[in-house]
């Protein structure tokens, strides 16, 4: 997976769902692509703060494109799994 191949998801993402910023966009593709299994590391891998981070997996829960699968109450690290809302935009976006 290059920069360029991440950032084309990205966008295509945000055509088809427009309602979607740039952060939450790339934290639906993230996992799909396999760059991130959770909200820590998708922050440490693009230097996001993880509250930041927390709040658009908030907005992607709310719209019905993840399910929260774990949560560390301590570091609030969060894992999550797309829907099959979010399925069906992947394969459109394909």
């Amino acid at each position: 997976m290059t920069e360029v191949e991440f950032i084309g998801t990205v966008e295509e993402l945000q055509t088809r769902r427009p309602d979607l910023s740039r952060l939450e966009a790339g934290l639906l593709a993230a996992p799909h692509l396999g760059l991130s299994p959770d909200t820590r590391s998708f922050a440490r891998i693009f230097d996001v703060a993880h509250a930041h981070v927390l709040r658009a997996l908030s907005r992607l829960d709310e719209a019905g494109l993840v399910a929260v699968t774990e949560r560390d109450p301590r570091t609030q690290r969060t894992h999550f799994a797309p829907t099959d809302e979010a399925r069906t935009l992947f394969r459109q976006a394909a």
